[in-house]
């Protein structure tokens, strides 16, 4: 909060509790939370209201009845806060609804939690674009590149590449070798394994995406140097609830779109859970993009012609088992042989395909 909500709209906000800095791991005390909503706001007849723990399922409590005259509400739970238990550092959820004579205002009201008090704000308006989920993929748009001492973006073929990155964020960076085997970089650089884009010079980025394109974003080119090239990333997510995976697909800049270089390029995205070995893949699908046929501009030639990525929004949803608190997002590289336990891995050139502007988000 604020957000806009409409009136008569039901909602949830959140009260994230966080201990201050020198203080001692709270474990198991009970206190009671409660909520003075403002006027012209309510919980609603039924309303829910949840702990959501890392590590557990949600937990939905029990609070005592809604004083309407005070409007008031109050519910009891054993604080966890730092200790390492399996309940520690969550986060409530309370549901919240817009009476319909609630003014058009940024309204105010109290949390609390012993002799503790923050303010509670909720802006009424009339319906508006809702605000865009939490992206909860680290560095999605790639902005986050640290290059190696010295060294930074540098040209070649006329595209704009960070071939001496030494890191990308959030990301773990590997190949696939063939036979079932997945080794990550032992330095965690991302070397030769993948390619990166300089998207400000060299992303041709489709302006009509939702949400935009930041300034600053960047392209992994997930084939690297001849290699059948991985990212992937671990997640926490809420069991049982539901997710969707976001994000561009572009084929090659490069080479020139002559032939042979009309060949399709390939990509598999993958969501997965568990121990590395025994992980199980909860949502995937293989995508295959083909030249365009149509020309880009080089950054750094003039006389270059590209190939144009032909940007495509690819989605993958999926829902979270019980009892999972993280998932796996991994996006690779299949080359000619895909990821069959009885092949060598065969990248074969230019087999695979851009990436850019991923985000998971959370759907009703």
């Amino acid at each position: 909060m604020p957000r806009r909500l409409a009136r008569g709209q039901q909602e949830f906000f959140a009260i994230d509790l966080r201990l201050t800095p020198g203080s001692l791991p709270i474990s198991g005390k009970e206190e009671t939370i409660w909520i003075e909503f403002p006027e012209g706001v309510t919980f609603p007849e039924g309303g829910k209201v949840y702990y959501h723990s890392p590590k557990k399922p949600r937990e939905e409590l029990s609070p005592r009845p809604y004083d309407k005259a005070t409007r008031q509400l109050r519910f009891v739970h054993s604080i966890h806060l730092g200790d390492h238990s399996e309940a520690a550092d969550g986060y409530y959820s309370v549901n919240v609804q817009v009476l319909p004579e609630a003014p058009e205002d940024l309204l105010w009201g109290r949390i609390g939690i012993g002799t503790a008090t923050a303010p509670l704000r909720i802006q009424v308006g009339a319906p508006g674009p809702g605000p865009e989920p939490e992206n909860l993929i680290k560095n999605g748009g790639f902005t986050d590149v640290r290059f190696k001492p010295g060294k930074d973006w540098q040209a070649l073929g006329g595209v704009l590449y960070g071939r001496d990155a030494q890191q990308l964020g959030a990301w773990t960076v590997g190949q696939y070798k063939g036979r079932g085997v997945w080794e990550t970089s032992k330095t965690g650089e991302p070397g030769r394994l993948i390619d990166l884009i300089n998207g400000d010079a060299d992303g041709h980025f489709p302006a009509d995406a939702e949400p935009p394109f930041d300034k600053g974003e960047n392209v992994v080119d997930i084939n690297g140097d001849n290699t059948c090239g991985f990212i992937e990333q671990a997640v926490d997510v809420t069991p049982g609830a539901s997710y969707r995976l976001a994000f561009h697909t572009g084929y090659h800049v490069l080479p020139n779109p002559e032939a042979p270089y009309h060949r399709p390029t390939c990509l598999r995205a993958e969501v997965r859970y568990g121990k590395p070995g025994a992980e199980t893949v909860l949502a995937w699908d293989d995508y295959v993009q083909y030249c365009t046929g149509a020309g880009a501009a080089a950054s750094h030639d003039a006389g270059k012609k590209l190939n144009a990525p032909g940007w495509r929004e690819r989605l993958l949803p999926f829902r979270v088992p019980q009892g999972v608190t993280s998932v796996t997002v991994r996006f690779a590289n299949p080359g000619r042989s895909g990821f069959d336990k009885e092949l060598d891995a065969n990248p074969d050139g230019s087999s695979g395909m851009l990436l850019a502007h991923v985000r998971l988000s959370a759907t009703p």
